[in-house]
């Protein structure tokens, strides 16, 4: 495999059955012609290739080897002439047919003589076996093209057109009409090409298997989805024939410099990579020397190439390249790389009309203000969703705290709902589907208490089992299924407000106002404590994918400087983004000495390393940090009213969302939608704010809290709940309209935590309800809050 020893047919693997090979095709004039096969071929196969131009003479089969043996594939100026060469006019005499196939290829190249590879000659392709079925289309393939006109010499690229002897039968081909409609586009009116929308619709129906099918549009309509050039080409890739590969990409239209460069290295060391694979170590060293070293690669990726040589078998050396070997999808991979460099018109993206599709419907669900449900999409209509399956209803209340709410957290699996309190407990809602209806069970099922201290931040670890809450400087880990504390972290002297569990769930990590960071083990373990962090931690969040450590605080030592009126100056390294708009203000600085206004950052750290990898001045309180689904993107909050969107491989900000007033609060925001396509925030005015995460329209503002919304939380399981928390110590629980209508009031579910006792019914006015399937907890010993 890989080897490039001669051939008597190049390109042709020894390996493929006869059956498959290439047709032979008989010399007609400067056009080939393909012949019928022997009897084995079925008889509307033979018919159907009688009706091509010209006569069929006996077939030589040693003039048959010597043509398919140099069949050429030249660049774009000489493959003009070459198929200017190969067609007829409509109503010229058809050529002798006791011309030779050798005739034929002395006509198009005199030059043949020569090895047909060498420096001197043409590039040239051989097709290979699998180029059978497209060469019989191909045959009178007539000029180059962009994919933009029918059969013009246009940029040099190869857009195949078929042409019939209008002589034999101007307007059929065995049994089916050509049909020209006039001009070039779809319909009259229309933008779209014919021929390009033809050789796409082509495209899909090869790739799905309908290959009568497009048979038969390509004769109806004169067009071939690609030449027999770019098949030959494709099948040298897939089939391992590198210099074969190597010149086609000339002979495909590839004239930039650092393309060829760049397409030359991929394919000598996927050669390279296969002579390994194989156990050909000397071959392997020689392209390693001879072909891949000239091309003057960074040092680092030489040196790895080189350092497979040491592999002990296949095995290692597919881990150590990260690579499937020529039996996987490498082959595959190397020619969709290729492409990229060769024109599009010449050799069509891979599923190009599903791509233009998806693109299409992407385009209208990004369009969609209500976007909900991603799997409700059709060809035969606009996507488009209605307000009424958006959550905008209160649907259910949830009151237990004896004080203000201050954090609400979905667990991962979303049947799960954490409240945290001013007063010093931890609530677990348990929230499901009454019988996989619409309608939601909302039932109290533990009430954590323990701390001393208002809770400050809770987090859920990976698997749901286990919950961190901090109060002030302490910290508590739960059992959640027993309510049980584990053990108290007394590690920090400072508000903690940074609670994140790994990824991997194997421990956490704690931020601190007193700059420390501490990872933990899930048992509570201390395992690492980083040096002290430049800033007074108020927020903290793990990229998901587990790598990096987002942080948010007030810098410990500000670096504002005073003038002579006594007014701080803004360092011009604190600017927040100009290109955002955002310019920070001066301020007076107070009585004390400190300035009105410090200075935030926001830093993102490498967990492994502990390092800075960088930071961000801002002016203004930030008051929470949330990381998006891809680890790409933290959301933050900022005490001047805007919700901050930042591009973290930058360190850009990439979007701000305005029209929520400012506010002293500390408010979380989240994600939130199908795709995290929603931006969602509370406020002080005690309204919800809901913005398009990529158009950073704001168009939605849900009222409903009697005071300051502290929290918002998307429900990862549900597609449209979500949950608010605020000051007016409710938790309320946000869907669709009921019915498609407003209802009046929401169900009431209230439970005194004060002294452990749970109440439930109208008649001591805790418990309210219109809604008939909202089940209270029992009253049993077992499900008490724990004391």
């Amino acid at each position: 495999m890989g080897s490039e020893s001669s051939q008597a047919l190049p390109g042709i693997s020894s390996s493929i059955p006869q059956s498959s090979r290439i047709r032979p095709y008989a010399a007609v004039g400067p056009t080939w012609t393909p012949l019928p096969r022997a009897s084995t071929e079925p008889p509307h196969k033979r018919r159907r290739t009688d009706n091509f131009r010209g006569s069929i003479p006996p077939f030589d089969s040693e003039n048959h080897i010597q043509a398919t043996s140099r069949h050429q594939l030249v660049g774009s100026g000489e493959a003009a002439e070459a198929m200017r060469l190969t067609q007829t006019d409509d109503g010229a005499e058809p050529p002798s047919t006791t011309q030779s196939m050798q005739d034929v290829i002395n006509e198009l190249n005199p030059t043949m003589g020569s090895d047909p590879y060498s420096s001197s000659s043409p590039s040239r392709i051989m097709p290979s076996a699998e180029d059978q079925f497209v060469a019989v289309k191909n045959v009178h393939a007539k000029g180059l093209s962009n994919g933009s006109t029918n059969g013009s010499v246009t940029n040099g690229s190869l857009s195949p057109r078929i042409e019939f002897n209008s002589e034999h039968n101007p307007r059929r081909v065995g049994t089916i009409t050509r049909v020209s409609p006039p001009g070039t586009t779809l319909y009259p009116g229309s933008a779209t090409n014919r021929e390009q929308f033809v050789r796409l619709v082509l495209q899909a129906l090869k790739d799905i298997g309908y290959s009568e099918s497009a048979s038969v549009l390509e004769a109806e309509s004169g067009f071939s989805f690609e030449t027999t050039r770019v098949t030959a080409f494709r099948n040298a890739v897939m089939e391992g024939n590198w210099a074969v590969a190597q010149k086609g990409l000339l002979a495909l239209g590839v004239r930039d410099e650092d393309s060829l460069r760049a397409a030359h290295f991929l394919i000598n060391q996927q050669k390279y990579l296969e002579y390994l694979e194989n156990n050909q170590s000397t071959e392997a060293l020689l392209t390693l020397r001879q072909e891949i070293a000239p091309f003057d690669i960074e040092p680092a990726r030489l040196n790895h190439l080189s350092s497979l040589i040491m592999s002990r078998n296949p095995d290692d050396l597919r881990r150590r390249a990260s690579w499937d070997g020529a039996r996987g999808n490498s082959r595959r991979i190397l020619l969709d790389r290729l492409q990229q460099f060769v024109p599009s018109s010449t050799m069509v993206p891979p599923r190009r009309l599903d791509t233009l599709l998806e693109q299409a419907r992407e385009y209208q669900q990004h369009m969609c203000e209500y976007h909900m449900n991603p799997h409700d999409s059709s060809l035969y209509h606009d996507h488009l969703c209605s307000r009424a399956q958006f959550p905008t209803t209160t649907t259910h209340i949830l009151e237990g705290h004896a004080d203000e709410v201050w954090q609400v957290q979905w667990s991962h699996r979303g049947d799960r709902l954490a409240s945290s309190s001013k007063d010093q407990t931890v609530i677990i809602w348990k929230i499901a589907r009454v019988s996989n209806s619409i309608e939601l069970d909302c039932t109290l099922e533990k009430v954590l208490r323990g701390h001393i201290y208002p809770l400050n931040a809770i987090a859920w670890s990976p698997d749901d089992k286990l919950l961190l809450s901090s109060g002030e400087h302490e910290v508590k880990l739960w059992d959640v299924e027993s309510g049980r504390c584990i053990k108290t972290l007394t590690e920090h002297h400072h508000l903690v407000n940074g609670l994140c569990w790994l990824p991997n769930g194997e421990g956490f990590i704690t931020g601190s106002m007193d700059r420390k960071v501490i990872h933990w083990d899930a048992a509570g373990e201390v395992t690492l404590i980083w040096p002290l962090v430049d800033i007074r931690i108020s927020g903290l969040a793990i990229t998901p994918n587990g790598q990096q450590l987002v942080a948010i605080g007030l810098l410990a030592h500000p670096v504002t400087t005073v003038d002579e009126s006594g007014t701080s100056i803004v360092n011009q390294a604190t600017v927040l983004q100009v290109s955002a708009g955002v310019q920070p203000t001066a301020e007076p600085r107070s009585n004390n000495g400190n300035s009105a206004d410090m200075e935030r950052r926001v830093v993102l750290y490498d967990i492994a390393s502990g390092q800075e990898l960088w930071s961000q001045a801002l002016w203004g309180e930030l008051q929470s940090v949330k990381i998006s689904d891809d680890s790409r993107f933290a959301l933050i909050n900022h005490s001047q009213g805007d919700v901050m969107l930042w591009d973290l491989p930058s360190g850009r900000l990439a979007q701000r969302y305005l029209g929520r007033p400012k506010g002293a609060s500390y408010v979380r925001s989240c994600f939130g939608g199908a795709d995290s396509r929603f931006i969602l925030s509370g406020s002080d005015d005690g309204r919800i704010y809901i913005w398009n995460r990529r158009t950073s329209t704001l168009f939605e503002i849900l009222s409903g809290h009697e005071s300051g919304v502290n929290s918002v939380d998307w429900c990862p399981r549900e597609n449209a709940i979500f949950a608010s928390c605020g000051d007016d110590g409710t938790i309320r629980i946000w869907g669709p309209e009921p019915n498609g209508f407003l209802v009046d009031a929401s169900p009431v579910f209230s439970q005194d935590v004060s002294n452990g006792d749970i109440h439930n019914g109208k008649d001591d006015g805790v418990l309210t309800t219109l809604d008939r399937h909202l089940t209270p907890p029992p009253t049993t010993a077992k499900d008490s809050p724990l004391r």
